[in-house]
Protein backbone atom coordinates (compact mmCIF):
# COMPACT_ATOMS: atom_id res chain seq x y z
CA UNK A 1 0.00 0.00 0.00
CA UNK A 2 3.37 2.24 0.05
CA UNK A 3 2.82 5.21 -1.72
CA UNK A 4 5.14 6.93 -4.96
CA UNK A 5 6.90 9.96 -3.13
CA UNK A 6 9.18 12.06 -5.63
CA UNK A 7 11.04 15.11 -5.02
CA UNK A 8 12.28 18.32 -6.34
CA UNK A 9 15.65 19.85 -6.91
CA UNK A 10 16.40 23.61 -6.97
CA UNK A 11 16.94 26.70 -4.91
CA UNK A 12 14.20 28.96 -3.91
CA UNK A 13 14.86 31.75 -6.30
CA UNK A 14 15.41 29.14 -9.23
CA UNK A 15 11.23 27.58 -8.48
CA UNK A 16 9.83 31.31 -8.08
CA UNK A 17 11.39 32.32 -11.40
CA UNK A 18 10.33 29.29 -12.68
CA UNK A 19 6.78 30.08 -11.95
CA UNK A 20 7.18 33.60 -12.99
CA UNK A 21 8.22 33.07 -16.11
CA UNK A 22 6.29 29.84 -16.86
CA UNK A 23 7.45 26.10 -18.19
CA UNK A 24 8.44 24.99 -21.40
CA UNK A 25 6.09 23.08 -23.90
CA UNK A 26 2.72 22.24 -22.70
CA UNK A 27 2.87 23.67 -19.68
CA UNK A 28 3.66 26.86 -20.53
CA UNK A 29 1.24 29.41 -18.92
CA UNK A 30 -1.10 31.35 -21.83
CA UNK A 31 -1.30 35.14 -21.64
CA UNK A 32 -4.35 35.86 -19.60
CA UNK A 33 -6.69 37.23 -22.10
CA UNK A 34 -8.34 40.98 -21.72
CA UNK A 35 -11.79 40.98 -19.89
CA UNK A 36 -14.83 41.90 -22.03
CA UNK A 37 -16.26 45.41 -21.37
CA UNK A 38 -19.33 44.50 -18.38
CA UNK A 39 -22.60 44.31 -20.04
CA UNK A 40 -25.75 46.22 -18.35
CA UNK A 41 -28.09 44.06 -16.34
CA UNK A 42 -31.22 42.98 -18.16
CA UNK A 43 -29.65 44.09 -21.75
CA UNK A 44 -29.63 41.99 -24.98
CA UNK A 45 -26.57 39.81 -24.71
CA UNK A 46 -26.18 40.41 -21.06
CA UNK A 47 -25.18 37.68 -18.70
CA UNK A 48 -27.14 36.35 -16.23
CA UNK A 49 -26.02 36.47 -12.75
CA UNK A 50 -25.86 33.10 -10.83
CA UNK A 51 -27.60 33.03 -7.33
CA UNK A 52 -25.49 31.27 -4.69
CA UNK A 53 -27.08 30.25 -1.75
CA UNK A 54 -25.16 30.22 1.49
CA UNK A 55 -25.08 26.72 1.96
CA UNK A 56 -23.27 26.60 -1.79
CA UNK A 57 -20.54 29.51 -0.63
CA UNK A 58 -19.87 27.50 2.72
CA UNK A 59 -19.45 24.45 0.49
CA UNK A 60 -17.44 26.03 -2.03
CA UNK A 61 -15.14 27.73 0.76
CA UNK A 62 -14.68 24.52 2.24
CA UNK A 63 -13.87 22.95 -0.78
CA UNK A 64 -10.89 25.70 -1.83
CA UNK A 65 -9.71 25.51 1.73
CA UNK A 66 -9.15 21.46 1.61
CA UNK A 67 -7.67 21.80 -1.99
CA UNK A 68 -5.02 23.90 -0.57
CA UNK A 69 -6.50 27.14 -1.74
CA UNK A 70 -6.27 30.61 0.11
CA UNK A 71 -3.57 30.37 2.68
CA UNK A 72 -0.15 30.51 0.87
CA UNK A 73 1.98 33.05 2.17
CA UNK A 74 4.07 34.91 -0.56
CA UNK A 75 7.41 35.19 -0.92
CA UNK A 76 8.94 38.89 -1.57
CA UNK A 77 10.27 39.45 -5.20
CA UNK A 78 13.37 38.38 -5.56
CA UNK A 79 13.95 37.11 -1.88
CA UNK A 80 14.77 33.78 -0.40
CA UNK A 81 13.15 31.93 2.07
CA UNK A 82 14.62 31.85 5.77
CA UNK A 83 17.03 29.09 6.24
CA UNK A 84 15.29 25.45 7.84
CA UNK A 85 17.95 23.47 8.39
CA UNK A 86 17.29 23.08 11.97
CA UNK A 87 13.04 21.90 11.00
CA UNK A 88 13.20 18.48 10.65
CA UNK A 89 10.22 18.44 8.24
CA UNK A 90 12.33 20.45 5.68
CA UNK A 91 13.84 16.99 4.45
CA UNK A 92 10.76 16.38 2.54
CA UNK A 93 9.85 15.80 -0.80
CA UNK A 94 7.63 18.62 -0.83
CA UNK A 95 10.27 21.30 -1.26
CA UNK A 96 8.48 24.25 -0.41
CA UNK A 97 6.21 22.57 2.50
CA UNK A 98 8.66 23.58 5.53
CA UNK A 99 8.79 27.29 4.25
CA UNK A 100 6.81 29.18 2.43
CA UNK A 101 4.33 26.56 0.89
CA UNK A 102 2.52 24.69 3.49
CA UNK A 103 -1.10 25.18 3.76
CA UNK A 104 -1.77 25.96 7.51
CA UNK A 105 -5.42 26.25 6.79
CA UNK A 106 -5.67 22.44 6.57
CA UNK A 107 -4.45 22.65 10.28
CA UNK A 108 -6.66 24.88 11.36
CA UNK A 109 -9.10 23.06 9.93
CA UNK A 110 -8.60 20.32 11.45
CA UNK A 111 -10.18 18.82 14.98
CA UNK A 112 -8.10 20.88 16.61
CA UNK A 113 -10.54 23.92 16.38
CA UNK A 114 -13.40 22.66 14.51
CA UNK A 115 -14.31 19.04 16.41
CA UNK A 116 -14.52 18.52 19.98
CA UNK A 117 -11.61 17.91 21.50
CA UNK A 118 -10.10 14.75 21.34
CA UNK A 119 -10.53 12.05 23.74
CA UNK A 120 -11.87 8.47 24.08
CA UNK A 121 -15.65 8.19 24.14
CA UNK A 122 -17.16 5.46 26.50
CA UNK A 123 -20.30 3.90 24.71
CA UNK A 124 -21.99 0.01 25.71
CA UNK A 125 -23.75 -2.06 23.37
CA UNK A 126 -26.97 -1.45 24.92
CA UNK A 127 -26.98 1.99 23.61
CA UNK A 128 -25.56 1.28 20.26
CA UNK A 129 -28.47 -1.44 19.76
CA UNK A 130 -31.17 1.74 21.27
CA UNK A 131 -30.12 4.55 19.39
CA UNK A 132 -28.49 2.51 16.06
CA UNK A 133 -25.43 2.29 13.86
CA UNK A 134 -25.49 5.36 12.68
CA UNK A 135 -25.70 7.36 15.98
CA UNK A 136 -22.77 5.86 16.96
CA UNK A 137 -21.20 6.64 13.46
CA UNK A 138 -21.71 10.47 14.12
CA UNK A 139 -21.07 10.88 17.75
CA UNK A 140 -17.15 8.85 17.14
CA UNK A 141 -16.12 8.02 13.11
CA UNK A 142 -17.86 11.42 11.73
CA UNK A 143 -15.93 13.28 14.31
CA UNK A 144 -12.82 11.26 14.61
CA UNK A 145 -13.22 10.07 17.87
CA UNK A 146 -12.60 6.70 19.26
CA UNK A 147 -14.61 4.89 21.55
CA UNK A 148 -14.69 2.30 23.65
CA UNK A 149 -17.65 -0.04 23.34
CA UNK A 150 -18.24 -2.46 26.26
CA UNK A 151 -20.32 -5.65 25.83
CA UNK A 152 -20.37 -5.35 22.21
CA UNK A 153 -18.74 -8.62 21.69
CA UNK A 154 -19.95 -10.28 25.12
CA UNK A 155 -21.59 -13.27 23.28
CA UNK A 156 -18.68 -13.93 20.88
CA UNK A 157 -15.98 -13.94 24.31
CA UNK A 158 -18.33 -16.18 26.08
CA UNK A 159 -17.95 -18.56 23.42
CA UNK A 160 -13.92 -18.94 23.66
CA UNK A 161 -13.52 -18.34 27.20
CA UNK A 162 -11.43 -20.52 29.43
CA UNK A 163 -10.17 -21.72 25.98
CA UNK A 164 -6.61 -23.25 26.10
CA UNK A 165 -4.60 -23.72 23.08
CA UNK A 166 -5.31 -27.02 22.73
CA UNK A 167 -9.14 -26.01 22.38
CA UNK A 168 -8.19 -23.95 19.34
CA UNK A 169 -6.03 -26.68 18.05
CA UNK A 170 -9.22 -28.99 18.03
CA UNK A 171 -11.52 -26.26 16.95
CA UNK A 172 -8.90 -23.93 14.50
CA UNK A 173 -6.21 -26.58 13.41
CA UNK A 174 -6.93 -27.20 10.07
CA UNK A 175 -7.69 -23.86 8.93
CA UNK A 176 -5.20 -21.84 7.17
CA UNK A 177 -3.63 -18.62 8.60
CA UNK A 178 -1.30 -16.02 7.95
CA UNK A 179 1.58 -16.42 10.39
CA UNK A 180 4.48 -13.44 11.23
CA UNK A 181 7.88 -14.64 12.60
CA UNK A 182 9.63 -11.73 14.24
CA UNK A 183 13.20 -12.10 15.94
CA UNK A 184 11.37 -10.16 19.28
CA UNK A 185 8.15 -9.22 20.46
CA UNK A 186 8.55 -6.03 18.19
CA UNK A 187 6.58 -7.26 14.72
CA UNK A 188 7.91 -4.00 12.75
CA UNK A 189 10.65 -1.24 13.83
CA UNK A 190 12.84 1.04 12.21
CA UNK A 191 16.44 0.03 11.19
CA UNK A 192 19.30 2.25 10.02
CA UNK A 193 20.90 0.60 6.76
CA UNK A 194 23.81 2.97 4.60
CA UNK A 195 22.55 5.76 6.28
CA UNK A 196 18.95 5.00 5.42
CA UNK A 197 16.23 4.59 7.26
CA UNK A 198 13.77 1.74 6.73
CA UNK A 199 10.44 0.11 8.04
CA UNK A 200 11.39 -3.95 9.20
CA UNK A 201 8.41 -5.96 8.51
CA UNK A 202 8.32 -9.67 10.04
CA UNK A 203 8.50 -12.94 7.93
CA UNK A 204 4.66 -13.85 6.73
CA UNK A 205 3.83 -16.97 5.46
CA UNK A 206 0.40 -18.71 5.58
CA UNK A 207 0.32 -22.40 7.23
CA UNK A 208 -2.28 -24.44 9.31
CA UNK A 209 -3.51 -23.15 12.03
CA UNK A 210 -2.02 -26.66 14.02
CA UNK A 211 1.41 -25.86 12.19
CA UNK A 212 1.09 -22.29 13.55
CA UNK A 213 0.55 -23.62 17.47
CA UNK A 214 3.49 -25.94 17.18
CA UNK A 215 6.02 -23.19 15.95
CA UNK A 216 4.80 -21.30 19.08
CA UNK A 217 5.46 -24.02 21.03
CA UNK A 218 8.63 -25.12 19.43
CA UNK A 219 9.92 -20.89 19.86
CA UNK A 220 9.02 -21.25 23.79
CA UNK A 221 11.32 -24.45 24.96
CA UNK A 222 14.40 -22.19 25.39
CA UNK A 223 14.24 -18.73 27.29
CA UNK A 224 14.51 -16.33 26.08
CA UNK A 225 12.20 -17.84 23.03
CA UNK A 226 14.42 -17.81 19.68
CA UNK A 227 11.46 -16.25 17.96
CA UNK A 228 7.88 -15.02 18.45
CA UNK A 229 5.23 -16.36 16.30
CA UNK A 230 1.77 -14.73 15.58
CA UNK A 231 -0.99 -14.65 13.59
CA UNK A 232 -0.99 -10.65 12.47
CA UNK A 233 -3.59 -9.62 10.28
CA UNK A 234 -4.86 -12.69 8.84
CA UNK A 235 -7.02 -11.95 5.95
CA UNK A 236 -10.49 -13.66 6.35
CA UNK A 237 -13.55 -13.66 3.98
CA UNK A 238 -15.91 -14.94 6.07
CA UNK A 239 -14.98 -15.46 9.84
CA UNK A 240 -17.79 -17.39 10.60
CA UNK A 241 -15.46 -20.16 10.02
CA UNK A 242 -14.01 -19.46 13.17
CA UNK A 243 -17.19 -19.24 14.78
CA UNK A 244 -16.38 -15.48 14.86
CA UNK A 245 -19.10 -12.88 13.35
CA UNK A 246 -18.67 -11.64 10.06
CA UNK A 247 -19.57 -8.01 10.61
CA UNK A 248 -19.19 -6.29 14.19
CA UNK A 249 -22.53 -6.76 16.22
CA UNK A 250 -25.39 -3.66 15.94
CA UNK A 251 -23.04 -2.15 13.81
CA UNK A 252 -23.39 -4.20 10.58
CA UNK A 253 -25.31 -1.35 8.21
CA UNK A 254 -22.18 1.00 8.97
CA UNK A 255 -19.58 -1.44 8.33
CA UNK A 256 -20.86 -3.54 5.42
CA UNK A 257 -21.19 -0.68 2.93
CA UNK A 258 -17.72 -0.16 2.63
CA UNK A 259 -15.98 -3.14 4.08
CA UNK A 260 -12.72 -2.93 3.08
CA UNK A 261 -11.34 -6.71 5.04
CA UNK A 262 -11.81 -8.75 7.79
CA UNK A 263 -8.18 -9.64 9.86
CA UNK A 264 -7.66 -12.34 12.47
CA UNK A 265 -5.16 -12.23 15.01
CA UNK A 266 -4.05 -13.97 17.48
CA UNK A 267 -0.37 -14.06 19.91
CA UNK A 268 0.31 -15.29 22.79
CA UNK A 269 2.10 -12.26 25.09
CA UNK A 270 4.27 -10.61 25.13
CA UNK A 271 3.56 -9.07 21.59
CA UNK A 272 3.79 -5.38 20.19
CA UNK A 273 2.58 -3.55 17.01
CA UNK A 274 4.63 -0.36 17.05
CA UNK A 275 3.09 2.69 16.47
CA UNK A 276 1.18 3.42 13.15
CA UNK A 277 -1.84 4.58 11.31
CA UNK A 278 -3.76 2.74 9.33
CA UNK A 279 -5.55 4.87 6.34
CA UNK A 280 -9.53 3.10 6.87
CA UNK A 281 -11.96 3.17 10.10
CA UNK A 282 -11.62 0.04 12.06
CA UNK A 283 -13.71 -1.53 14.82
CA UNK A 284 -11.47 -3.52 16.36
CA UNK A 285 -13.31 -6.75 18.72
CA UNK A 286 -11.41 -8.50 21.27
CA UNK A 287 -12.61 -11.85 21.57
CA UNK A 288 -9.80 -13.23 23.89
CA UNK A 289 -7.25 -11.57 26.49
CA UNK A 290 -6.76 -7.66 26.30
CA UNK A 291 -4.93 -5.19 24.26
CA UNK A 292 -3.93 -1.58 25.26
CA UNK A 293 -3.67 0.78 22.97
CA UNK A 294 -1.47 4.28 22.81
CA UNK A 295 -3.04 6.77 20.75
CA UNK A 296 -1.94 9.97 19.06
CA UNK A 297 -4.31 12.25 18.13
CA UNK A 298 -4.14 13.07 14.56
CA UNK A 299 -5.20 16.90 14.96
CA UNK A 300 -1.66 16.97 16.06
CA UNK A 301 -0.42 14.07 13.46
CA UNK A 302 2.95 16.42 12.91
CA UNK A 303 3.98 15.86 16.46
CA UNK A 304 4.66 12.33 16.16
CA UNK A 305 7.35 13.24 12.90
CA UNK A 306 5.59 11.02 10.45
CA UNK A 307 7.86 9.65 7.38
CA UNK A 308 8.36 8.12 4.12
CA UNK A 309 10.76 5.40 4.38
CA UNK A 310 11.84 1.81 2.55
CA UNK A 311 10.13 -1.23 3.42
CA UNK A 312 12.73 -4.08 4.53
CA UNK A 313 11.59 -7.83 4.66
CA UNK A 314 12.93 -10.28 7.23
CA UNK A 315 12.75 -13.79 5.78
CA UNK A 316 13.28 -16.67 8.16
CA UNK A 317 15.55 -19.00 6.93
CA UNK A 318 15.37 -21.12 9.91
CA UNK A 319 14.04 -21.18 13.45
CA UNK A 320 14.91 -17.84 14.88
CA UNK A 321 17.35 -16.91 12.47
CA UNK A 322 16.52 -13.97 9.67
CA UNK A 323 17.79 -12.54 6.89
CA UNK A 324 17.02 -8.82 5.64
CA UNK A 325 15.89 -8.32 1.89
CA UNK A 326 15.42 -4.54 0.92
CA UNK A 327 12.02 -3.69 -1.34
CA UNK A 328 11.02 -1.49 -3.47
CA UNK A 329 7.82 -0.33 -1.14
CA UNK A 330 7.52 2.93 0.44
CA UNK A 331 5.33 3.15 3.59
CA UNK A 332 4.38 5.95 4.68
CA UNK A 333 2.45 4.77 7.91
CA UNK A 334 5.25 4.34 10.55
CA UNK A 335 6.12 7.59 12.41
CA UNK A 336 9.80 8.50 13.48
CA UNK A 337 9.07 9.17 17.06
CA UNK A 338 8.92 6.33 19.73
CA UNK A 339 6.04 6.71 22.10
CA UNK A 340 6.97 4.35 24.50
CA UNK A 341 10.99 5.23 24.67
CA UNK A 342 10.58 9.27 23.87
CA UNK A 343 13.89 10.91 22.51
CA UNK A 344 12.11 14.69 23.31
CA UNK A 345 16.33 15.98 22.14
CA UNK A 346 15.47 14.64 19.13
CA UNK A 347 11.42 15.10 18.78
CA UNK A 348 10.82 17.96 20.69
CA UNK A 349 7.36 18.26 18.99
CA UNK A 350 6.25 15.11 20.73
CA UNK A 351 6.12 17.02 23.91
CA UNK A 352 3.23 18.83 22.35
CA UNK A 353 1.50 15.37 21.17
CA UNK A 354 -1.90 14.04 22.48
CA UNK A 355 -1.43 10.71 23.72
CA UNK A 356 -4.03 8.53 25.35
CA UNK A 357 -4.25 4.57 26.66
CA UNK A 358 -7.00 2.55 26.23
CA UNK A 359 -7.26 -0.79 27.69
CA UNK A 360 -10.11 -3.15 25.30
CA UNK A 361 -10.52 -6.14 27.68
CA UNK A 362 -12.76 -9.46 25.87
CA UNK A 363 -16.21 -8.90 25.19
CA UNK A 364 -15.23 -5.03 23.79
CA UNK A 365 -14.44 -3.47 21.07
CA UNK A 366 -12.61 -0.73 19.69
CA UNK A 367 -14.11 2.01 17.17
CA UNK A 368 -10.83 3.34 15.83
CA UNK A 369 -11.00 6.37 12.90
CA UNK A 370 -8.45 6.78 10.34
CA UNK A 371 -5.40 8.25 10.86
CA UNK A 372 -4.70 7.88 14.85
CA UNK A 373 -1.53 6.35 15.40
CA UNK A 374 -1.88 3.41 17.90
CA UNK A 375 0.27 0.95 19.02
CA UNK A 376 -0.89 -1.82 20.02
CA UNK A 377 0.88 -4.27 23.16
CA UNK A 378 -1.49 -8.08 23.44
CA UNK A 379 -2.05 -9.70 26.97
CA UNK A 380 -3.74 -12.58 27.70
CA UNK A 381 -3.55 -15.10 30.87
CA UNK A 382 -0.79 -18.11 31.16
CA UNK A 383 -1.49 -20.79 28.73
CA UNK A 384 -4.42 -18.47 26.76
CA UNK A 385 -3.95 -17.12 23.61
CA UNK A 386 -5.07 -13.22 22.68
CA UNK A 387 -7.63 -13.59 20.54
CA UNK A 388 -9.13 -10.24 18.34
CA UNK A 389 -10.80 -9.51 15.01
CA UNK A 390 -11.16 -6.04 12.86
CA UNK A 391 -13.02 -4.93 10.70
CA UNK A 392 -11.72 -2.33 8.05
CA UNK A 393 -13.73 0.41 6.16
CA UNK A 394 -14.14 3.75 4.85
CA UNK A 395 -16.37 5.59 6.24
CA UNK A 396 -15.05 8.73 4.33
CA UNK A 397 -15.78 11.18 6.52
CA UNK A 398 -14.45 15.04 6.33
CA UNK A 399 -12.50 14.42 9.27
CA UNK A 400 -10.74 11.85 7.44
CA UNK A 401 -10.36 13.86 4.30
CA UNK A 402 -8.82 16.72 6.02
CA UNK A 403 -6.26 14.64 7.81
CA UNK A 404 -5.52 13.00 4.37
CA UNK A 405 -4.67 15.88 3.12
CA UNK A 406 -2.45 17.52 5.83
CA UNK A 407 -1.15 13.96 6.26
CA UNK A 408 0.34 14.36 2.42
CA UNK A 409 2.37 17.37 2.89
CA UNK A 410 3.82 17.05 6.38
CA UNK A 411 6.34 14.20 6.36
CA UNK A 412 9.86 13.43 7.06
CA UNK A 413 11.34 11.94 3.95
CA UNK A 414 13.66 9.08 5.30
CA UNK A 415 14.34 7.94 1.34
CA UNK A 416 17.10 10.45 0.80
CA UNK A 417 20.39 10.69 1.98
CA UNK A 418 21.31 13.26 4.51
CA UNK A 419 22.38 17.14 3.26
CA UNK A 420 26.44 17.60 3.00
CA UNK A 421 27.78 18.25 6.10
CA UNK A 422 24.36 17.67 8.43
CA UNK A 423 23.24 14.66 10.49
CA UNK A 424 20.45 12.39 8.80
CA UNK A 425 17.34 13.74 10.43
CA UNK A 426 15.89 9.74 10.30
CA UNK A 427 19.41 8.61 12.31
CA UNK A 428 18.77 6.19 15.31
CA UNK A 429 18.05 7.58 18.71
CA UNK A 430 20.74 7.17 21.41
CA UNK A 431 18.32 6.96 24.70
CA UNK A 432 20.59 7.93 28.09
CA UNK A 433 21.35 4.45 28.92
CA UNK A 434 22.71 3.82 25.54
CA UNK A 435 25.17 7.46 25.95
CA UNK A 436 28.70 6.43 26.60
Amino acid sequence: RGRSHRGRSGSAQERQRSSTQGRQGQESTPPMPKRPPAATPGAPGAAKVPRWSSASVASAIALAYAAGLGSRVLLPAGGDPPPSTADAFSHTTHPDMATDGFNWTQLSMSRANNFPSGTIKYLDAATIKERGAMHAWHTTFARSIPALVSGLGDDVAASFSGWRREDYRRHWGEKDVVVAFSPDEMFQRGVLRSGLRRLQAPHRQRMRFDAFLDAQAESERVIPPLEHVAVQQSPSRDLSDFGLPPLPPFVEELVSPTLQARNLWVAAPPKTSVLHYDWQDSVLLQVSGTKRFTLIDPARLHTAYPAVMLMENLVRTGAGQFEPRLTSREVDNFPLANITHPDYDRHPLLRDAHVMTVEVPAGSALFLPAYWFHQVESFAAPGELNVAVNYWFQGHSLATRLYRTLRENVFVNCTLPAAPGQLHPCRNSVLPEDEG
